[in-house]
């Protein structure tokens, strides 16, 4: 007996509404013990295990830095992407662009939830009619039908003054279901440029 499974059109449309991507910045501060200052160039660095993935982060964060007024320079222009970065080759790398800030951002966790949805399941049955004959008629069955996974990552960044290599602001992001590098990094530096700018940094 053939049995075929339809998944209702409604189902599919939530499930994909539950995949869209979100980031938030959950927390920042600034040192109270730092004095207001406002910082003009900004050297970012990506903290990455694949260059290449660095190397996107840094020009599209830096982009964004330029669009809010201050001169945003990806590290890896000055260091190169083959070779892991190190603190040294950031502190040659300031020298060599004149920042006065260093935005490091790096991913510190990230976890997966699954959540199990049912919904009806219609299948046809044949069966054997008092005519003799077989006929066949639909049954729906209220089952379990798809589990979702949704990730969720955690991302800090910081800002260093050049001058005095002390920590002055520090940030806590969150992104779910990040997809596509160029996105997640575009809106993460909105938000971290926009929480900068309303502690007087930027």
């Amino acid at each position: 007996m053939k049995n075929r499974v339809y998944i209702f059109l409604m189902f599919l449309t939530l499930l994909a509404l539950s995949g869209c991507a979100s980031i938030s910045l959950l927390h920042s501060a600034k040192d109270p013990a730092v004095s207001a200052k406002q910082y003009k160039k900004l050297l970012i660095v990506g903290i990455a295990e694949r260059p290449q993935m660095r190397q996107v982060f840094e020009e599209v964060f830096a982009g964004e830095v330029r669009k809010g007024g201050a001169d945003g320079i990806a590290s890896y222009s000055i260091t190169g992407v083959s070779d892991k970065l190190s603190r040294a080759a950031v502190v040659e790398a300031v020298k060599k662009s004149g920042a006065d800030g260093v935005v490091t951002t790096r991913l510190v966790g990230s976890s997966k939830k699954s959540d199990v949805r049912t919904g009806f399941v219609m299948t046809d049955r044949g069966v054997d009619s008092y005519w003799g004959g077989s006929v066949s008629y639909a049954e729906f069955i209220h089952q379990p039908v798809e589990v979702i996974t949704s990730t969720e990552v955690s991302i800090e960044t910081n800002l260093f003054d050049a001058g005095t290599g002390k920590m002055v602001w520090s940030g806590a992001s969150s992104a779910v279901n990040p997809e596509g590098i160029i996105t997640i990094t575009g809106n993460l530096a909105d938000l971290v440029i926009k929480a900068m700018k309303k502690e007087g940094l930027l």
